[in-house]
């Protein structure tokens, strides 16, 4: 079977980065939402204590103060931590640092290769295609894919995926 189309890269720590970005923007988002959620419930706790004949204003003061300072230091504290896990993460794989990554198309599946391995992958086990502005994730699970960079590919290969795009989402 002839290729359609073929796209190389190298996995610096720079793409690694942005894969793992990528990847747990959802779950980062979720979570964050959930500090806001918590720290603006402490505020309106506050507010409720300021209006409160039974509390004085400072309590409900330092209540919706604590709310916004809750926030704010569990979000800092998610930021970090993730900087923390895809540091750990590069640095427990060195067999990845600038390691070549071939992926070809074909018709009905693409091949994604590097030194070490060989993965083929039908289109149709493709669990969802994740657009970032520089790249594409090809997704066979929730952490597995393969990484496409848009400015390495072709009008016809950004043409193919988006199309794949559509398919996965009806």
């Amino acid at each position: 079977m002839n290729p359609l189309y073929e796209m190389e890269m190298i996995l610096t720590e720079a793409e690694f980065r942005k894969s793992c970005q990528a990847l747990s923007s959802v779950r980062m988002k979720r979570l964050q939402i959930l500090y806001i959620v918590i720290g603006s419930i402490c505020c309106l706790c506050g507010i409720a204590f300021i209006l409160s004949p039974i509390f004085s204003l400072i309590e409900g003061l330092i209540i919706a103060i604590a709310g916004v300072l809750l926030s704010g230091i569990l979000n800092l504290n998610l930021m970090i931590q993730a900087k923390k896990d895809v540091d750990k993460a590069w640095e427990a794989h060195p067999e990845l640092h600038n390691i070549v990554i071939h992926v070809t198309f074909f018709e009905d599946h693409f091949t994604q290769t590097t030194p070490m391995v060989s993965n083929n992958v039908d289109y149709t086990d493709l669990k969802k295609i994740i657009e970032t502005e520089t790249n594409y994730y090809l997704m066979t699970d929730e952490t597995s894919g393969a990484i496409i960079v848009k400015a390495r590919c072709t009008s016809g290969l950004i043409d193919t995926i988006q199309n794949l795009q559509r398919r996965i989402r009806s």
